[in-house]
């Protein structure tokens, strides 16, 4: 009988201990390793290889996409599922570029957990129903955002005011009446994160609000 080797890399200990206990109990499955980060993941391949990798998202030191990214170019055909929450689009979406083979949502219950590794490992892609919504959304908002026909900075502001690519996206979007929060919602990042921004670039163009801002991209 084959019996599959699992790999699990979470940061979490009652995770890792669960995930363990779960998979132990299946006859055709054993964990070979449990590690808390990428790096331990990492390293843990130099030693093992197993059939199927359970990768957390948020970890220290490296963390579960970065770690799939550089494990994918390694070993292309390496099984990855990633472990994810249901407010990750972005770690959905870079999940998906960079490889992974499905996602496992934490908190799923035990006979599910095992239905999503033999399904995995059988060749078939999983993403469960939550993850497909947030999915959806990401997909509707990008296209929402393409039907706002950004437009690129011109290259003088850009050059003239010294501005970072970040900077640049914050400014397009705020120049399409975009409000703080729909802002962070359209780069993943929080409110507070985007003001911060607007503050250095208002410093930059030397305006005091973001009508001022939108006069400098206008050339008014």
């Amino acid at each position: 009988m084959t019996v599959f080797k699992i790999l699990i890399i979470d940061d979490e200990e009652l995770i890792c201990n669960a995930l363990q206990l779960v998979i132990q109990e299946e006859s055709d499955m054993e964990v070979v390793g449990i590690g808390n980060n990428g790096v331990d993941a990492l390293k843990l391949l130099e030693t093992v290889l197993p059939d199927l990798i359970l990768m957390d998202v948020r970890m220290p030191k490296m963390n579960g996409i970065e770690c799939t990214k550089k494990i994918k170019e390694r070993y292309p055909e390496m099984l990855i599922l990633i472990l994810t929450t249901y407010n990750e689009e972005s770690f959905i979406i870079d999940g998906l570029a960079h490889g992974a083979n499905g996602y496992l949502l934490k908190g799923t219950n035990f006979s599910q957990l095992i239905e999503t590794i033999r399904s995995t490992l059988n060749g078939k892609y999983i993403l469960p129903a939550e993850v497909a919504i947030k999915l959806s959304q990401f997909l509707l908002n990008t296209k929402t955002a393409a039907a706002r026909n950004l437009h690129k900075l011109p290259l003088s502001l850009i050059e003239l005011y010294a501005l970072t690519k970040r900077e640049q996206d914050i400014l397009l979007l705020l120049g399409n009446r975009l409000s703080v929060r729909e802002i962070a919602n359209e780069l993943y990042i929080s409110e507070g994160t985007v003001k911060n921004y607007l503050t250095t670039v208002y410093g930059k163009l030397n305006v005091s609000n973001r009508y001022e801002a939108i006069n400098v991209i206008s050339g008014k």
